[in-house]
């Protein structure tokens, strides 16, 4: 159960940096670079979420799954 509350809390922390990104970027009109930063930060969140991925992967009590169990 943790393993999906943890992939449901990546899914939105990408939502909400692209929504706002959007929305800033559409709104404002020299907000041209907004777009650019947005993606920066989704590419961010990404390696982030990589970089936890690898550390459980090397944990010794890593099953194989996702779940922490």
């Amino acid at each position: 159960m943790q393993g999906e509350a943890l992939c449901a809390l990546s899914c939105i922390q990408f939502s909400a940096v692209l929504l706002i990104g959007s929305l800033i970027y559409r709104v404002w009109e020299n907000g041209w670079w907004v777009d650019s930063a947005t993606a920066i930060v989704i590419a961010l969140l990404f390696g982030w979420e990589g970089i936890k991925m690898v550390r459980w992967a090397q944990d010794k009590d890593f099953s194989g799954g996702c779940c922490a169990h």
